[in-house]
């Protein structure tokens, strides 16, 4: 009650186009339920959207919001900036946790001070490391007017991916062995979402009541597997799909027709809803 109480008073404060510039190609914004969140003043993505509106993929936030209750343990599969991270850490307040992962160099700076400023340590874990099917140093690529989009660098990329890093890389098996069990896995990975759910699959067993909500873009799934045999595979562990619609409705897809769906955000529940 407490903590909806201190975002009802955040928000309450907050005005329209709130963006303060701290140097350094830096800034900091209010997230239209309050919160500070750091943002690189290069980005042509997301950081428009958070400053102009406070918000950053409205749809997903709704559902997150719906899915989420106090003292539930969340991963978070490409935190980026941290707005996700931010509006699950309120959700699951004080008793429930957030391990996030993340491996952009560029963001990992902002995330550590939004998480900070936002006085969020005991609830949120940040490992800046990436998360695939297998440990090891892998090699991403990122476009550096885009944020959000550093991801495992493939053979044939767009020419505007000129930026490239090595990372560590970590099975969520690993990571979170000693997890009892996950309520929600939330990933934007770029493509490689079937790759962490192949290293995810002790953690899936024992987390019957597990929620999945992830970008599903069979374009990039494509560049890493099959993405039909992705989607059976999903099925046959007894999950079944939803589209996230623009205003956070569900809509149930077939995993038939899964590889055939535009770029969109989806919820994978054992529960059909």
């Amino acid at each position: 009650m407490l903590d909806k109480l201190n975002s009802l008073l955040r928000r309450s404060l907050r005005q329209p186009r709130e963006w303060y510039y701290l140097g350094n190609g830096m800034g900091l914004a209010l997230t239209h339920f309050g919160r500070k969140i750091y943002l690189p003043g290069d980005d042509a993505g997301m950081t428009p959207e958070i400053i102009l509106r406070g918000q950053w993929e409205p749809h997903v936030e709704t559902v997150l919001r719906q899915r989420l209750k106090p003292g539930m343990q969340v991963a978070e599969v490409g935190a980026s900036l941290g707005f996700h991270t931010l509006v699950m850490a309120e959700a699951v307040g004080a008793g429930g946790h957030i391990h996030s992962f993340e491996p952009y160099p560029k963001v990992l700076p902002l995330l550590r001070r939004t998480i900070a400023a936002n006085h969020l340590h005991s609830r949120v874990t940040l490992r800046e490391m990436a998360v695939l099917h297998e440990p090891g140093e892998v090699r991403f690529a990122a476009d550096p007017e885009q944020t959000g989009s550093a991801h495992l660098a493939i053979a044939v990329a767009a020419a505007n991916y000129t930026e490239g890093f090595a990372v560590p890389a970590v099975r969520l098996d690993d990571a979170l062995a000693e997890l009892p069990s996950l309520d929600l896995l939330r990933m934007d990975a770029e493509g490689t979402e079937g790759l962490v759910l192949l290293g995810a699959q002790q953690l899936i067993a024992r987390s019957p009541r597990l929620v999945v909500v992830m970008e599903w873009s069979p374009v990039m799934l494509a560049a890493r597997g099959d993405v039909a045999e992705l989607a059976n595979w999903v099925e046959g562990l007894g999950f079944r799909c939803h589209r996230i619609e623009r205003d956070g409705a569900l809509t149930p897809i077939p995993a038939a027709q899964m590889p055939g769906l535009e770029h969109c955000d989806i919820v994978l529940s054992r529960d059909g809803t």
